[in-house]
This record gives structure tokens, sequence and C-alpha cells, in this order.
């Protein structure tokens, strides 16, 4: 079975940057802790039992280092194959060292050799794979020394700490990797659905605005006609600028007691347009807490009920919605009769509680603010500005 997944069709690359370094950083280790461990044995052979034991180890560990050189699959049978060889090498030490050169902690024939079968366990499974080969190493150490010594010891110690932290690092790049997939095929995503929505402005929206103006010229019952034009004209523009995709979530006054829980505000306004409705969004996503959605949502609404109910026959609402990263600010207009402002602000003397409980006192609550601009046949302009989050006013 193989380690290395398929190559991104994206990046090119099978493993980030950092694994094939590691890789390639092992392939350099193992023929140098060959000789290494080569001349640690060549010091001791006079007092060895079995030299001979010793030279066939050394030689199994170059062939298999060289042969890596030219091998360059890693795969999960060459990661086993390899601990395997080591633990075989530390066993092998009890044939080629006398008991009292054992017992007095002596290094076995592998040495640092074994260290590179648990670098290379970690650099393909990762940090358990890491801690995994360094258990089995260990467990290895301790059956060859007998009884542990501090110099044992401390070696094991080494061991997990190599394996845990190069698998830790592996583990990161891996999930830095698969976020840098996940952002290029947004991407890409983003660019076809540009291309769709020039296509569509192309040919379909045209048509349906054209049908729209001609129904509204014409009147009489392509008045239904015009209406229904305009309807798919307005939910198509929503569904190509990614304001109205199908798979909304649900109202987010639902998550208002959710902690951390946070909703895009277009997908709540667009849902406000209607014939005599025009919203305005960005096309980038507004994410703001679910509470704060749901209150900016409702405060909207009831400025639109107070332009259906007092504007006049006939008035239009247009609503604007702008963020930056500190807050956001909604702007609801509209063309109606207006009012005095004095009357209007005074409005929750004589038991009309719109403006000062449904709008200025949601907007409030949420450490934001709330003014009018408006005078008797100019219509009414109604700009609300909030936090995107709730933590922001304390």
């Amino acid at each position: 079975m193989g380690v290395l997944g398929p190559r991104s069709p994206r990046t090119g690359r099978r493993e980030p940057v950092v694994v094939e370094s590691f890789h390639r950083g092992l392939d350099v280790f193992r023929p140098v802790a060959t000789l290494y461990a080569a001349w640690l044995a060549w010091q001791r052979h006079e007092s060895m039992v079995r030299p001979w034991v010793a030279a066939l180890v050394l030689g199994v560990m170059g062939a298999w280092s060289l042969g890596l050189l030219v091998y360059r699959r890693r795969t999960s049978r060459v990661v086993v194959a390899e601990v395997a060889i080591a633990v075989l090498g530390i066993f092998a030490t009890l044939l080629a060292e006398t008991p009292q050169a054992i017992a007095q902690g002596q290094f076995t024939i592998p040495t640092i050799w074994a260290a590179g079968s648990v670098a290379g366990g970690a650099v393909a499974f990762g940090a358990r794979g890491g801690l995994v080969t360094a258990t089995v190493i260990a467990v290895a150490d301790l059956i060859e020394v007998g009884r542990p010594t501090q110099t044992t010891i401390h070696n094991i110690v080494l061991l997990f700490l190599l394996g845990g932290l190069i698998g830790l690092a592996v583990d990161l790049a891996r999930r830095g990797l698969e976020r840098e997939e996940q952002v290029l095929l947004e991407r890409e995503r983003l660019h076809e659905r540009e291309r769709i929505a020039r296509v569509v402005h192309d040919g379909v929206l045209q048509s349906l605005a054209y049908i729209n103006r001609r129904g509204v010229e014409i009147g009489g019952e392509t008045a239904e006609l015009s209406a229904l034009a305009a309807e798919q004209e307005r939910s198509l523009r929503r569904f190509v600028s990614g304001t109205g995709a199908p798979d909304v979530p649900g109202d987010p006054a639902d998550l208002r007691g959710v902690p951390g829980a946070e909703s895009d505000l277009r997908l709540l306004l667009t849902a406000r347009e209607r014939p005599d409705v025009s919203v305005s969004v960005p096309a980038d996503p507004v994410v703001v807490d679910a509470l704060v959605a749901a209150e900016v949502d409702a405060a909207v609404g009831a400025s639109l009920d107070n332009v259906a109910r007092h504007a006049g026959p006939g008035a239009r609402a247009w609503v604007l919605l702008e963020g930056d990263p500190g807050g956001i600010e909604v702007t609801v207009r509209d063309n109606g009769a207006g009012a005095d402002l004095a009357d209007l602000l005074g409005a929750a003397e004589v038991g009309r509680m719109g403006v000062s409980r449904s709008i200025r006192g949601r907007i409030e609550d949420l450490g934001g603010s709330v003014s009018w601009t408006t005078r008797p046949g100019g219509g009414c302009v109604v700009r609300m500005t909030v936090p995107r989050s709730t933590k922001e006013r304390r």
C-alpha cells in the first residue's frame, strides 16, 4: 500500500514541500549513519564475540540505504521493512557482543541508524506513525539491554521526541496543503461562477429585464407577466452572485443562543427583495454573529413595514448593505411621502413603537446607532450601523 496520495491537479504535488525535504534529508542521513555505525563497530571489533554478525548487519544497512537512493517510492511496506532491519540489527547485538559489554550499555550495532527508521515512520504516517515506530525501537532496546541503564532511558526519550515532533510537523504541513487545495478549488468555483454569470447576464437576465420593462409599458394583462419576469430576474441575479444559493442554512434567529454561531447577513436581506423593494449587497459574504444578523434583519423589516404603511401608494424602497472589518452599515431609503423628523422621532409618545423599539431599540442593544433623514415629500433614509460581533460592544 502506498503512503503517497495521487498528484494534485492544482498544486502538482503529492506531498508538501517540507515532507519532500524530510525524505531527501533521510536519504542523506541513512548512508552517513551507516558509516558512523561501521566506524564504531570497527573500534571494538576485537572485543566482539562474533564480529562477522556486525559486518553482516552493517552490510544490510548499507545496501538498504543505497537502495533507497534509487527506489524513490515510500510505501508502508518500505517503512515496515526499514523498522524490521533496525530491530533485527538491535537484536543481532546480542550475538555479536559479550554479555558484559551489553550490561554496561554498549552501543547497539545500528546505533543512530535506528533513529532514522523512527523519523521515516513519522514522515510517512505523521505523529502517530512516529510514536508507534519509536515504541517498537524502544521495546527492542529494552529487550536487548535487559536491565535499562540511564543512557538507554535517555535514548528512548529522544526517540519519542524525534518521532512525535517530526510527525507533528508533517501533519501540520499536510493539513496546510489540504487547505491550499480547498482555497484553489474555491477559486476555481468562483471563476466558473463568474463565467456563468457573464453568460447569463448577456442573455437570460437581459431578456427578463426587457420583458419586465415592456410589460410595465404595455400594462393590462401583461403586468402579471412583467412581475413574474422581474421576480425571476432577481432570483437569478442572487443565484449567480452567490447570495441566493439553495443550500442556505435556516433562520439565524434559531442560532442566537449558540456560542460562536455566525451568519451571512446578505442571505437574510436579499430574501426581503420584492417588486417594490430592491436590495444591494456586496459580492463577498458579510459574516456576523447570528444574533446581530437576526436583529439587523428584523430592524430592516420594521423599516420596510413603515415604508409600506406610511410612504404612500407606489412608493419604492432600496436597501443597501455595506461592511468593513469593524462593522456593517445598512441603509434603507424610500421615495415616499416622507415626514417631519420631529414627528417621526416622537412617534413613541403616540403609541407608534416601530421607530423607537423595533428599529432603534434593536440596533442600540447591539451597540450600534441609527439615524433618520426625512422631510415632507422627500422620502426617508434610515442608516443603521452596528459592530459585527456582540463581543465588540463590551
